[in-house]
């Protein structure tokens, strides 16, 4: 039975390309059967691949004496084994409660974090996981419930970047015997007997009753599934990789996608190719709701938004969906008198006085100058609002402020922030934009203020 354990997973480690000769390669190892198992593993075929091995263990200080207990058993296992060892200790849990997270993914999160902090420190260019077959067969289950689509149904990945998972086609049943015979000891993690845990509920309730009614092998079966989606997914994966290529630009705020780019992907990839890209620029697990609104976002109309998770917000333009983070559009109404400036969350804004002699016509839509003739009191500073209606300097008549601004190409987006400068309740300025008819500056204007916006860059 250890022959064939080793051979499987000898052939497994070539057929994937997981060691190269001389690799330096850091274990997670927690005291479990698995982590045992695999540092156990690697250590007999150390000269085969003339490896170098070092071993890491997180506390994540949730058990208490038997937390303490499972790192003294990770630090004498790797002294006896004559292995590197590091350790580090987190709280996991206020970690969970500050990121609004599950006390698995905080664990996860941080286990991860360290073991890369810690190769990248040391220059490891492997790390090593004890995932098993069992643990593919929960992680595709968890998945195909939760609907995550082609990716999550793939299964545990066999390597992504550093990280490689030797171990991932045996089975639980395999380690614990293997290890039986060997007398190897390990620790038993209390937390994996309770219920509470999802992933603890499907091992222990679930998947047991389908392996006694509908397939005994389901581990195996699952994990050749799996195989046989990451393939699939790789070369849907490789035509996403290039629409976005040509169809993403992000600037550091604002992710903008190319429609008619998008729009050559199959149908049925639109919403994979949402899935890829919106979480590479913004932290956030888009819901199976925030997908079907994206994916038929391309065939809306212009101005139609979507609200998604995190305060995210996605707009179409007429060749664009634009995605940001939501952010308070209105002000207050700001009061600026004359000869004075006025600092606000995207700006400043100053009204002077000035010499008729000194209007200069000039090509900075963020300098105009006025006559004041008319003006009486204070300005008002104000983000528009439905109802508004100006006289478009050069234009006759008068104009809702909405048709203007839809005239003037303004996305969706940025319509929301635009700023209006008034007087005596008339609209002055449409800030950056245009004068209104009856202020411009005349030849024989007694009075002339000018007006300054200095926009915050971005």
């Amino acid at each position: 039975m250890i022959k064939t354990v080793d051979q499987k997973i000898l052939n497994f480690i070539d057929e994937e390309s997981l060691l190269d000769k001389g690799n330096k390669v850091l274990v997670a190892l927690s005291g479990g059967a698995d982590s045992v198992f695999l540092l156990s593993f690697l250590l007999k075929y150390k000269k085969r691949f003339n490896l170098n091995l070092s071993a890491f263990h997180l506390n994540h200080n949730l058990r208490g004496k038997e937390a303490i207990d499972d790192e003294k058993f990770c630090r004498s296992f790797a002294k006896q084994n004559k292995v590197e060892y590091f350790s580090a200790s987190k709280n996991v849990r206020a970690f969970a409660k500050k990121n609004k997270l599950s006390l698995e993914e905080a664990g996860r999160n941080l286990r991860y974090s360290e073991l890369e902090r810690i190769a990248g420190q040391n220059d490891f260019n492997k790390i090593a996981t004890a995932h098993n077959a069992n643990d593919n067969t929960e992680t595709v289950m968890l998945n195909l419930i939760k609907g995550t689509g082609l990716k999550g149904i793939a299964g545990i990945p066999v390597k992504r970047g550093k990280i490689i998972r030797p171990v991932l086609t045996v089975t639980k049943d395999e380690i614990i015997s293997y290890l039986g015979k060997k007398k190897t000891p390990f620790r038993t993690d209390s937390s994996n007997l309770s219920n509470e845990y999802e992933r603890n509920f499907l091992r222990n309730k679930i998947i047991p009753k389908l392996k006694e009614k509908l397939n005994v092998q389901l581990d195996n079966t699952l994990l050749k599934s799996s195989k046989v989606f990451r393939s699939i997914s790789a070369v849907l994966e490789k035509q996403i990789e290039v629409i976005i290529n040509n169809a993403v630009e992000f600037d550091g705020k604002q992710l903008s996608i190319n429609i008619d780019e998008t729009l050559k992907l199959d149908e049925n990839l639109i919403g994979e190719f949402f899935k890829k890209t919106i979480p590479a620029y913004f932290p956030v697990e888009l819901s199976n709701e925030n997908i079907k609104a994206l994916t038929s976002l391309p065939k809306k109309q212009k101005g139609k938004r979507v609200a998604l998770t995190e305060g995210l917000t996605a707009y179409r333009e007429s060749k664009k969906i634009l995605i940001s983070k939501k952010k308070k559009t209105k002000i207050k109404e700001v009061e600026i008198s004359v000869g004075k400036s006025k600092k606000i969350k995207s700006g400043i804004i100053s009204v002077n006085k000035v010499l008729l002699r000194n209007a200069k016509k000039n090509n900075d839509s963020s300098i105009e100058y006025i006559s004041g003739d008319s003006i009486s009191g204070k300005f008002i500073l104000r983000t528009w609002k439905d109802g508004d209606r100006f006289y478009p300097l050069g234009m006759k008549g008068s104009k809702k402020l909405s048709d203007f601004l839809t005239e003037q190409d303004i996305p969706s987006y940025k319509k929301k922030e635009q700023l209006v400068l008034t007087n005596s309740g008339k609209i002055v300025w449409v800030v950056g934009l245009r004068l209104d008819d009856m202020f411009k500056l005349k030849a024989n204007s007694k009075k002339v203020f000018k007006l300054c916006w200095k926009q915050k860059a971005i």
